[in-house]
């Protein structure tokens, strides 16, 4: 038994696309030459989902901010009142959950009053008067 497993041996070849640095691959770009000039009809390949990358893990990740809340709510408000679409789902209005995320905003802008950055003031206070003519428009 122990010569079975001493002759067993495997090979490990990187098929990733991209080198860990982020460039093309070198060994590939030949190998993607050929392909395209052959005369003979490419095979339909499985798209398999690729992991995403630390940098792509880190940017969809970002931390939360004042001016990311804000918006947050904005959009919920925004799809309670069927104005943002969002495909194979209702597109059913919820004019009184809209009415609640625009108040909760208004809370927000009370509470937070004087520890407010002049950019986060503004954000704030421009997007209440959005979502409030959103609001009466399609509480219509």
């Amino acid at each position: 038994m122990e010569d079975s497993e001493n002759k067993s041996e495997f090979k490990v070849t990187d098929k990733r696309r991209f080198s860990p640095e982020s460039e093309s691959s070198a060994e590939e770009q030949p190998q993607e030459k050929m392909s395209q000039a052959s005369d003979e009809p490419e095979l339909e390949k499985e798209v398999s989902p690729e992991e995403p990358s630390e940098a792509e893990k880190e940017e969809a990740y970002r931390p939360m901010d004042f001016n990311s809340l804000v918006l947050s709510l904005a959009n919920t408000a925004l799809f309670q009142l069927g104005l943002i679409k969002v495909p194979d789902a209702e597109s059913a209005k919820d004019v009184a959950g809209a009415r609640q995320t625009i108040d909760l905003l208004a809370l927000i802008q009370d509470k937070t009053r004087g520890n407010l950055t002049e950019q986060e003031e503004k954000i704030l206070k421009e997007t209440l008067f959005q979502l409030r003519m959103a609001f009466v428009e399609a509480a219509k």
